[in-house]
């Protein structure tokens, strides 16, 4: 509890990775994937509750281990490719009211993304705040800039591949931004109730290209491997 106020931690965490099989108790530098969001959770000292939506009972076994909670297996049919987060939410709020009782907010944090750190749960939580929003969703620095990049049409031609390298250099762009899939924080009943994310009370908290890794491919391992490394470094 943060000022009178509760805060849920959910975060999914389906079985059935296609691209990386069992990606997300892969391990990365020693340790599960799905371990580094639980203790980052555990760590910002924010959160009454740290749920994990599972399919898998060896995602659910793994999770426990390091300090969440899993009060029930989900649905086969909500951890599909195709299933919808918004839906995988609803039935964890649905199941968690039934259970316990409402919270002021949930966050959903992915697993996904695991060099994120407390402070960055802690700094969406006081933006959350200070800016009395709704929602605060996390956002990378895109590493390139939009305005140096182009479709492609089938046959690779560049005759309308055209960008103002000469005339102008990549400083004089705007910074752009990319939804890192890490946190979602927001009011429960907009969870609930399945509103859009995207209202006028949202706001980005922006996190460095170094946090916001999110692990879908062999390459993203290896980054998210070196930059654990050079963590453990410094500590």
């Amino acid at each position: 509890m943060i000022n009178n106020k509760t805060f849920l931690c959910i975060i999914p965490a389906r079985g059935g990775s296609k691209g990386i099989i069992n990606k997300n108790i892969i391990d990365l530098n020693g340790s599960p994937l799905i371990s580094y969001c639980i203790k980052s959770s555990i760590n910002s000292g924010i959160f009454d509750r740290i749920i994990v939506s599972t399919d898998s009972e060896e995602i659910a076994n793994v999770s426990k281990g390091y300090g969440a909670e899993v009060p029930f297996i989900r649905p086969s049919e909500l951890a599909t490719d195709k299933s919808l987060i918004q839906d995988t939410l609803f039935h964890a709020l649905k199941y968690i009211e039934q259970d316990d009782r409402k919270y002021n907010y949930v966050c959903l944090i992915q697993p996904t993304t695991p060099l994120m750190i407390p402070e960055d749960i802690c700094n969406s939580v006081k933006m959350l705040e200070e800016k009395n929003a709704d929602m605060i969703i996390s956002v990378g620095k895109s590493p390139i800039n939009i305005g140096w990049a182009r479709t492609l049409p089938e046959d690779f031609s560049m005759i309308n591949f055209k960008v103002d390298i000469c005339g102008t250099n990549k400083q004089c762009y705007e910074d752009v931004y990319y939804l890192n899939g890490s946190i979602y924080l927001g009011k429960w009943d907009i969870f609930y109730e399945k509103k859009d994310y995207y209202s006028q009370k949202t706001y980005a908290y922006i996190m460095p290209y170094e946090r916001s890794i999110d692990v879908d491919k062999i390459i993203d391992i290896k980054l998210v491997n070196f930059f654990l490394r050079e963590r453990d470094k410094n500590i």
